[in-house]
């Protein structure tokens, strides 16, 4: 074995004795092709299938210090760099081919001051991890349902959740931030320090450095009003067209999902596809009673369970992990996304057409309407630019078996395509399923042109690229 024979995705020489030495500076770990089993085991996505490339190393930092470290060996030996915190990687960025992934999977640390309603969290952890940390004192956070979603990546993107109608977005709760640069320089990032750093993540994804840990903002967790309102396959418009009237004046309490399909496919066979209404009240029992009797009285369901229940079994009432569990199990899942202002008639049509060519296993999903808080504060409070109304919208299938993969694949393709017309020009960055440089700057919206003058100031030569990427501004020509 040569002492030079490792080389970078530039074709650079990375002498033996330097990457020694670099593995024996972290608390991590790094781990290189060679380990096949644990390497492979390190690249399976959120679907359960391996990533279809193939970074050079994968570090497993345990520590602020090693991410630094990391950087200053991938600037030094031009190494491209993918960064992967706790979560799904839904977009497809946690991976390079060539290159270096820096995962701060293994960095779950977190301390609540109940005191202060404050969590600080490392970016490894997951919504389910942080969850249960700050229950257990009778607070919350606004974080996503599905527990296996990481909370850095949820909230560099915005951050849609059950509580944003009455607290903002997921971004909109963070007090303060640690941040790595591209020049190895750690900063804290917060209203008194580095605030246009601070401004940027809030909604500017991963572009800005790497996120090492977060400060957010603490609720108290009341009782919470859930039900799970389910009607046949066939009641799709009734409902879809009573729900559309129902949300033009929902209070900021309320939160609804609307799940179209059979996603239960997934955990215990085929089941009969259902239309369902995911609702949940935070606030006042007796006024939530009365805010959702209109859409619980319109048509009798199949299922009304209302009741009473802690934050935390409303979190768990539609958890997505049965996603990756099916993946991980050998499954196929693919998942397009989306956004949607209205309910409308046209959207409606789309919806009916769809489903007779629906595959055996499909999930047609409309979640978190944005309104209250998360709808009225100004779109420039921070880079998250989602600030109307409407639904983020997510059409999966999953199957086993090669033989069910491009009936599934054109049918979500098909879907997706038929719903772009309804978008309003408006896209949820964390949905964002493709690189493509028009459908981010729909995403980042408004503030497109500022996050590229910060991203022309902290990450110039667009060493942070593997992401919803801003491209910076060129150098001028001398």
């Amino acid at each position: 074995m040569s002492q030079t024979e490792f080389f970078s995705s530039a074709g650079n020489p990375i002498p033996r004795p330097t990457l020694t030495s670099f593995q024996a500076s972290l608390s991590g770990c790094v781990i290189h092709p060679a380990e096949h089993d644990r390497y492979d085991a390190a690249r399976v996505t959120w679907s359960g299938a391996l990533d279809s490339r193939y970074p050079a190393m994968i570090v497993r930092c345990a520590t602020t210090a090693d991410v630094v470290r990391s950087i200053e060996l991938a600037r030094s030996y031009d190494l491209r760099v993918a960064v992967r915190a706790g979560g799904h990687s839904l977009t497809g960025d946690s991976f390079c081919d060539g290159g270096m992934v820096i995962d701060l999977s293994a960095m779950k640390r977190i301390r609540v001051d109940r005191e202060r309603r404050i969590a600080h969290a490392e970016a490894g952890l997951t919504v389910g991890e942080f969850d249960r940390a700050t229950l257990s004192l009778g607070l919350a956070t606004v974080l996503g349902e599905c527990s296996t979603v990481g909370i850095a990546g949820y909230t560099l993107g915005g951050g849609l959740g059950r509580l944003m109608g009455k607290y903002g977005a997921g971004c909109d709760n963070v007090l303060s931030a640690e941040v790595v640069t591209a020049e190895g320089t750690v900063l804290r990032a917060s209203p008194d320090e580095n605030p246009d750093l601070f401004w940027a993540i809030r909604g500017g994804g991963a572009n800005f450095g790497v996120v090492t840990s977060l400060d957010y903002l603490l609720h108290p967790t009341e009782p919470v009003l859930g039900v799970i309102l389910s009607y046949p396959l066939s009641d799709v418009r009734p409902v879809l067209t009573c729900l559309e009237q129902f949300m033009m004046s929902i209070p900021d309490e309320l939160d609804v999902t609307v799940d179209i399909g059979n996603p239960a496919y997934l955990a215990i066979g085929a089941t009969e596809p259902t239309t369902n209404l995911t609702v949940s009240y935070f606030g006042d029992l007796k006024t939530g009673e009365a805010a959702l009797k209109p859409l619980r009285s319109f048509r009798k369901p199949l299922t009304d369970g209302i009741r009473a229940m802690t934050y935390h079994e409303m979190q768990n009432l539609t958890d997505a992990t049965v996603i990756t569990t099916f993946g991980l199990s050998g499954g196929s899942v693919l998942a397009e996304c989306g956004f949607i202002e209205r309910l409308s008639p046209q959207v409606i049509d789309a919806i009916e057409a769809a489903i007779p060519d629906a595959p055996e296993c499909f999930w047609i999903t409309a979640t978190h309407y944005l309104h209250g808080a998360v709808r009225s504060r100004p779109q420039q409070i921070n880079a998250f630019a989602l600030r109307r109304s409407g639904f983020s919208t997510r059409f999966f299938s999953a199957w086993r078996g090669s033989h069910n993969a491009e009936t599934s694949v054109t049918w979500v393709n098909g879907l997706h395509a038929a719903m772009e017309p309804f978008s309003g020009g408006a896209m949820y960055l964390n949905y964002l399923s493709k690189r493509d440089d028009e459908a981010t700057r729909t995403a980042y919206g408004s503030n497109y042109q500022r996050l590229v003058d910060l991203k022309s100031r902290y990450d110039a030569s667009n060493f942070f690229s593997c992401n919803r990427n801003i491209q910076p501004r060129k150098a001028p020509a001398i």
